[in-house]
């Protein structure tokens, strides 16, 4: 073993009884983690209960006998068109029941989900379903013509499309060799399960990164990686189902199923509990208020916007949302205030957490008996974390400074889909290199303080756009901030603001500026502020850092 893995072996061994004693009674600090593969695990839950609600959405209810029934039909159809085992299957719609009837068949067959954003442009299409190898798209009919156009592609793999029609958005879709309505499918198709053999070790999902700091790659996600953050997140997120019970546990599905996010909360840790899930297809203040009180949920897995549209709601004052018993929030920092009101509003208890798609969601999180604001919380059970230096990643960093964040965990991915110069920069010595700048304390809270590519070298100095935001967040007048580095002449780069100011106030660059001097050195003080009535946002509700760079690219 290399001296610097020694080095890594004895920093964790020396803190990680830290994280475990903080931990609550309530959960294991290790798991015993099924080998059954997620197939197993719904064929369980429909015999033993197949009156049991698995999806919901609004008055539509679907049970979990109805859905093995249906996700049975969908495996054999494409099983009957030749697609085979291993084979990468892109199913691209919002949060809509056919989305997950799809992934259960997937689970079923052992085909590769390439889960997709339906808001993808073609050229963007194009380069996922030529990496992944996608011969088969499952799409909602209004997104269909994007995968037809790509199925006409002679460059492209794309073999066959497969649409569905809703009910609210019925459209027109082109016939034509290759293109399948899984209506037509399903009626014909055998409802008995696929004798295929599905393991633990077969890859089920590539989750492809978001594509923010450069071009997006497959993260090879297998079935036994998806348990272990399944019955890890479903009980953390309970308390051990203490707050709420398996029988009760039925989650909101806002955040879209195509993340590595939706998808661990509400798929993954409802194969392991046996719970419901309360699909929601355009997450709106208007949409999630209704879904939470008509289908009354009691696991949410959101993001800030969220939680603020949803404080800010005009009818939020007679609504009642206290079934929301166990929450987490993620993919951005939650303003303190915003945390303590959506406790008080719903009665229940935000964890906040960090996590990739490199491992399948989750690192690190809040615990409920004990948390710290701005901390990301603790390391995950059975998770090894650590910091190290920036420039080699080699060198442990002492406890409060700097650093890159590295983990290794049976939820981090061991490679990217054919992808060995990537998988070598990201993977060394097991351990993944998460591009995050951060910190531990002495207490054992982890800290994040900017992306490793985010940041800005001002006149030699490293500036981390997250210290730069905090100051903007804490100005009462702005509701929503974000910080890059621009080209400068002089400083090579130099910081630029990007604010969106509460409704009916003002406010100029020099009060911004003013305001950021107090707390932040010279260098570090925005010299461009730009007013912006909202910030562009990722699928997941993250500020899209890539879309301003873009948008200061195009000025130029």
């Amino acid at each position: 073993m290399e001296d610097y893995l020694k080095e890594f072996e004895a920093d964790v061994e020396k803190w990680r009884h830290t994280w475990e004693s903080r931990l609550d009674k309530e959960n294991p600090i290790h798991y015993d983690y099924p080998s059954e593969p997620p197939r197993w695990w719904f064929n369980k839950w429909a015999e033993e209960y197949p009156d049991r609600p698995y999806l919901l959405m609004g008055d539509l209810v679907l049970t979990y006998g109805v859905c093995n029934d249906m996700s049975r039909r969908i495996a054999n159809a494409l099983l009957d068109l030749g697609v085979k085992k291993g084979d990468r299957v892109a199913v691209m719609a919002p949060n809509v029941p056919q989305y997950v009837l799809a992934v259960q068949a997937l689970f079923k067959t052992g085909m590769i989900e390439v889960p997709t954003n339906p808001l993808y442009t073609v050229p963007e299409l194009a380069h996922q379903f030529a990496d992944s190898g996608t011969e088969t798209v499952i799409v909602m009919a209004p997104f269909a013509s994007k995968a037809i156009e790509l199925l006409k592609d002679p460059n492209s793999p794309v073999k066959r499309v497969i649409y569905f029609q809703v009910p609210s958005v019925q459209v027109e879709v082109e016939s034509g060799e290759g293109i399948y309505d899984l209506n037509d499918l399903i009626a014909k198709a055998s409802n008995a399960e696929p004798d295929i053999e599905v393991t633990g070790d077969d890859i089920c999902r590539l989750q492809y990164t978001g594509g923010t700091t450069g071009v997006p790659k497959g993260c090879v996600l297998t079935n036994f990686m998806v348990m272990t953050q399944a019955i890890r997140t479903s009980t953390i997120s309970s308390r051990g189902f203490t707050i709420v019970s398996k029988e009760d546990y039925r989650t909101l599905a806002a955040i879209p199923l195509n993340h590595v996010y939706g998808y661990n909360f509400n798929i993954g840790v409802n194969l392991y509990t046996g719970g419901s899930m309360v699909l929601v297809p355009q997450p709106t203040a208007d949409n999630l208020l209704m879904f939470i009180q008509k289908n009354k949920p009691t696991i949410f897995a959101a993001v800030p916007t969220m939680l603020i549209g949803l404080i800010n709601h005009p009818d939020i004052a007679k609504a009642d949302i206290s079934s929301l018993k166990g929450m987490f929030c993620g993919s951005a920092a939650l303003a303190v205030e915003t945390l303590k009101e959506f406790e008080r509003l719903t009665g229940g208890y935000i964890i906040e957490g960090y996590g990739l798609s490199e491992t399948l969601n989750i690192i690190t999180a809040n615990a409920f008996n004990v948390r710290k604001y701005g901390s990301v919380g603790l390391v995950w059970p059975d998770t090894d974390l650590t910091i190290v230096d920036v420039e080699t990643g080699t060198k442990v960093m002492p406890r409060g400074e700097l650093g890159e964040i590295i983990c290794r965990g049976p939820q981090v991915i061991k490679e990217y889909w054919q992808n060995p110069e990537e998988t070598a920069k990201a993977i060394r010595g097991g351990w993944l290199y998460t591009g995050d700048i951060g910190y531990i304390d002495e207490e054992g809270f982890v800290f994040i303080v900017d992306r490793k590519k985010d940041m800005i070298i001002c006149s030699g100095f490293n500036v981390y756009p997250r210290d730069v935001e905090e100051v903007l967040f804490a100005h009462p007048k702005i509701v929503e901030a974000c910080v890059i580095g621009v080209p400068d002449p002089k400083r090579g780069e130099t910081v630029k603001a990007f604010v969106v100011v509460k409704p009916g106030e003002t406010l100029t660059a020099e009060d911004v500026i003013a305001h950021c001097r107090q707390s932040l050195a010279p260098y570090k003080v925005p010299t461009i502020v730009e007013f912006l009535d909202a910030l562009p946002r990722t699928a997941v509700g993250k500020p899209d850092k890539k879309a301003l760079k873009e948008m200061e690219q195009s000025k130029n």
